[in-house]
């Protein structure tokens, strides 16, 4: 029997974020590619951290060579099916709707997912609100969570909406697992881990905040920062305040890590601090990456992070910027460390919801939905 198609569009790494990462897990995903035939048209202009979401005019005359490629797809791949994760607004939203437009005038079935937000601020202008409808008429729209749709409420029906959670590869087993739950235990002291791109509004200020606080309370801690710099600017000020705080023995910059360089920091991460404010937060992969590995997380309520941190046991979540909160809560805990059993059952919560598997299970039901 012929397999129907899918054509993938949207951003794929490099640079390396979790909306890309998403999408180049979908796109090799071993359970779709058995049911359906996948070709893929990559929208990442941004050559590093620094160039996401700025205008330049190498992204703006990529837009013709774009065209070419998903006109080249629609003639000589003829998809069923167009996945298309799509910039929520600005500048990228505009480029973005060029595409769809094409694919609407070859009639093609369009289901968008979005990895940001945005847009419920941005239709609050008549005339934008009237053209989000348009691009938006007649097609689907994955959501990351329930949580997030009042972001598009406003544009998009409630029937029309799929909700599909984020998930990530089960790197461990389970005698891995108790392994390295055994050995953190007996670390000489707890880690904290702040994981993310170093950009300032992903909270890394705010974790030198809090450890400037334990710090004078006198608890025993280390706190390591890993991710690449956004910028210089911000690599700058970050390490002012590093030396500002005094923290140069108990925080340590380890620049980016992958694959089993960190793995090795997270078997020792006794609890994992994210702090962040970023305005485009809805699904943090970095969450379920904790999870995997059995590290409670701390948090701010942003985007769906108050429904991944749903329980005590799972981490905690506090409004936005009060990171005092955040330091409370976090000597508490450092006074009674994650047990076995509760590094555990942090585990198990992520392999009943948040594994790639599941992901790909739930996305692949959404397209044979699609394709009746």
């Amino acid at each position: 029997m012929k397999k129907l198609k899918i054509l993938f569009i949207g951003r794929f790494p490099p640079p390396v974020h979790g909306a890309s990462l998403v999408n180049e897990s979908y796109f090799k995903s071993k359970i779709i590619n058995q049911k359906f035939q996948t070709d893929k048209v990559n929208l990442s202009y941004s050559k590093n951290l620094e160039e996401i979401g700025k205008f330049n005019l190498r992204k703006f005359f990529s837009i013709p060579i774009t065209k070419l490629k998903i006109l080249k797809k629609i003639i000589f791949f003829k998809p069923d099916l167009i996945y298309f994760e799509i910039a929520p607004v600005g500048f990228a939203f505009l480029r973005d709707s060029i595409y769809v437009l094409i694919l609407k005038l070859f009639r093609k079935r369009i289901i968008f997912q979005i990895h940001a937000r945005g847009i419920n601020k941005v239709v609050k202008n008549k005339l934008l609100k009237e053209y989000y409808k348009f691009v938006f008429k007649n097609t689907k729209m994955i959501l990351l969570s329930k949580i997030l749709y009042g972001e598009i409420k406003k544009i998009i029906p409630k029937e029309n909406v799929y909700i599909l959670p984020n998930g990530i590869k089960d790197e461990l087993n389970e005698k891995k697992f108790d392994v390295i739950i055994s050995k953190r235990n007996k670390n000489k002291k707890p880690i904290l881990l702040f994981l993310s791109n170093m950009i300032e509004e992903k909270g890394a200020l705010d974790v030198l905040k809090i450890c400037n606080e334990l710090k004078k309370r006198r608890i025993n801690f280390e706190c390591l920062f890993v991710g690449s710099w956004q910028n210089k600017l911000f690599e700058k000020k970050w390490k002012y305040f590093l030396k500002k705080y005094e923290l140069e023995k108990k925080c340590k910059y380890l620049g980016p890590k992958y694959g089993k360089e960190k793995e090795k920091i997270l078997k020792k991460t006794s609890f994992l601090i994210f702090p962040t404010t970023y305005k485009n937060e809805s699904f943090p992969l970095v969450i379920l990456e904790a999870f995997m590995f059995g590290i409670p997380v701390l948090s701010y309520n942003n985007g769906a992070i108050k429904e991944i941190i749903s329980k005590d046991y799972l981490g905690k979540v506090v409004k936005k910027e009060h990171w005092e909160q955040l330091t409370e809560e976090l000597e508490k805990r450092l006074k009674k460390l994650p047990t076995k059993g509760s590094m555990k059952k942090i585990r198990q919560h992520f392999k009943r919801h948040y594994t790639l598997e599941i992901a790909e299970k739930n996305l692949l039901r959404i397209f044979e939905n699609e394709l009746k």
